[in-house]
Formats: C-alpha cells, structure tokens, sequence
C-alpha cells in the first residue's frame, strides 16, 4: 500500500471502524488497533477476490475499507453476507458520517473499556447463585458493542450441545451431557440452562453466548460439599474444584476458538458464597485432613485478559493454582507428568 492511501484512508475514516465506529488508537493504550481491509482481496483467491483489478489497484485507497479487528475477521469469514456492493456502501456512509461528526464538533476519544459490562454480569452471577456454590468463568471482548456476533448459527448451536459437564468421583448420578433440548434463544444470544434441584440430586448449569461475544459457563457445586471438619465449615474437594474448572474452561476456550472473531479477551473467573469453605486438599497427615484456611470473603475472583494463542492447558493451571492460594494451600503444577492428579500441600521454601 501506499503511504498516501493510507494517509487518506485513516483520515476520511476518522479513526474508526467504518462498521462499530470504535476508536482505533485509544488513549492510554499504545496499541493500534485499526486495520486496513480489501473490499476486493489483494488476491483472486482471497475473500471478494474474483476481480479485474489489478495487483497494484486492489492495494488503493479505493479498495480498502478501515475496520477493527473484530469487524475484519467477521467481513472475511463471512463474504456472502458482506458483498463488495455492501462493503462500498458501509465505507462511503461512514466516510460521511465522519464528516458531519467533526463539522458538528461530535467525535470525541473514548477508552475502550469493558468494565461496566463485566461489572453488571458479576452483580448478575451473585443474585442468580442464591446463596449456593457457583463457579462461574467467563470471557468478555475488550470493548463491548452490540451484535458483535450472530449467535444463532448451526456451527455455535452445535457446539454448546456437544459441551461436555464436568465428572465428579462418587457422583454416578450426575449427568455429564447436556440436554440439547435446553439450547434456545433468549434476550441475550443463546443459552443451555439446568437449574440445580436438591430431589433429584443434579447439579445445575448455566451456558450463555451473547450477541456481543461474551460467553459464561456457571456450575453449581452446592451438593458436592463434603460436610463439615471439626469447626462450623464447610469443605470442598480439592479434586471438584478442578474437574469443574477444567471442564469449564475447555468448553469456553472451545466457543472462543472456533466461533468468537476476537483476538484478546477478559478471562473471568468466579466462586460465589464461598464464606467459611475449608479446602480439601485430598490427602491426609498423621493428624487427620490436609485442610487449607477457611475463606472469610463471600466471593472469590480471578482476572486476566489472555490472548487466543495462549495454550489451554497454561491457563488451567494458571486459574487453579490461584484459587488453591485463595484456600491458604499451595500446589507447583496442577498436571502430573504421569498423568494423575497433583494435590495442594501447605506452603514450603
């Protein structure tokens, strides 16, 4: 390309994606993340790429269009929805649109900020959880605008029916496949949903995707407390906590991988009504249970925005190592070499 198209193209497009209108160089950030797109690709075999046009004019102002990452992966992915007649159109409107927003005085820099959003889902997670155990993990897009992604497709409709639950030891009774026929609609996207019910003795489960790529898969592990040590507390197996962490973020990552367009995104992770829960690190010392600290906060939470080349395994460990702190027990790996589990122990130097 050219330095004087891309000077035009960056200039008439305001520094924002032609399609969300997003700031592409955002304060405090010393990323860029603007990217220039082909409406007809730089070559035939590209998305739109059956053209006349030359080598030297597909790489012109005229064929280029100013987009976020997101909306790039979204236009090349999908070619028969966004048609170079379509792409023309969304480029000159929006050209337009930057030119009434600066005459006006309108455009201003905003950050790009996901904080609200995530905020409101966690307030969301908390009154949901009803004073049980919950593990909740997430991943939210760093800037959040409406109909980022189509979640009614047959790839991401399949994809949340083959999730698989996690498998707890001593549990026959507890399903580790989803009921497909809980996939549906709702306000949000779509979501596979069981609730927990203390008769039939089922662990319940929440899975959402939202039209603006935030994804969730919450566990309820409120019968899989063990009873009580020799105080007032409640106990969790180690060994629980990360079969259903490990599930979890399989089936999240599994979403985000084959089906979201975004390159980074927050990772969440949340335990709710955690007050007073022992850990059980499943071994035992000459005095009795290796027990960590009872926890005195009502939530427990882990954040960390990861990058989609970040190996899934790292990530487990990674969160579950945390959490194992959280519990005032330490573990060096989560996977044995060999295979088994690796337990928490106290802390040692």
């Amino acid at each position: 390309m050219k330095e004087k198209d891309v000077k035009i193209l960056w200039g008439r497009s305001g520094n924002r994606c032609a399609i969300c209108k997003i700031e592409l160089t955002p304060v405090g950030s010393k990323s860029v993340l603007g990217e220039m797109a082909h409406i007809i690709a730089d070559s035939p075999q590209g998305p739109r790429g059956d053209s006349h046009l030359t080598s030297e004019q597909r790489n012109e102002y005229n064929n280029l269009i100013l987009l976020c990452p997101t909306h790039h992966t979204l236009i090349d992915k999908n070619e028969e929805e966004w048609t170079v007649e379509k792409l023309r159109i969304i480029k000159s409107e929006h050209e337009n649109w930057v030119t009434n927003q600066l005459t006006n005085n309108n455009i201003s820099i905003n950050s790009i900020d996901n904080s609200k959003f995530i905020e409101s889902r966690e307030k969301s997670w908390i009154s949901f959880s009803d004073n049980k155990l919950w593990f909740i993990t997430s991943l939210t897009p760093l800037h959040i605008y409406e109909d980022s992604i189509d979640p009614l497709t047959q790839e991401l409709y399949s994809l949340i029916k083959s999730l698989i639950l996690p498998k707890f030891n001593g549990y026959s009774l507890f399903s580790d496949t989803l009921n497909q026929y809980n996939t549906v609609p709702n306000e949000y996207g779509i979501i596979n949903e069981e609730s927990p019910n203390d008769v039939q003795n089922k662990l319940g489960h929440k899975i959402q995707v939202f039209r603006n790529g935030h994804c969730e898969f919450l566990m309820c592990l409120e019968y899989l407390r063990t009873g009580r040590d020799n105080s007032s507390n409640d106990v969790l197996r180690y060994e629980d906590m990360r079969n259903s962490f490990i599930s979890q973020m399989e089936g999240i990552l599994n979403i985000w991988s084959k089906t979201l367009p975004f390159n980074d995104m927050l990772l969440t992770v949340m335990m709710t009504n955690t007050t007073y829960i022992s850990l059980y690190s499943g071994q035992q010392t000459y005095n009795g249970y290796l027990l960590g600290r009872p926890v005195t906060s009502p939530t427990l939470k882990y954040s960390r925005v990861i990058n989609k080349t970040e190996k899934l395994q790292f990530l487990q460990d990674l969160v579950i190592k945390r959490f194992v702190n959280y519990f005032g027990l330490n573990i060096n790996s989560v996977f044995a070499e060999n295979g088994n589990i690796n337990l928490p122990n106290i802390l040692y130097f």
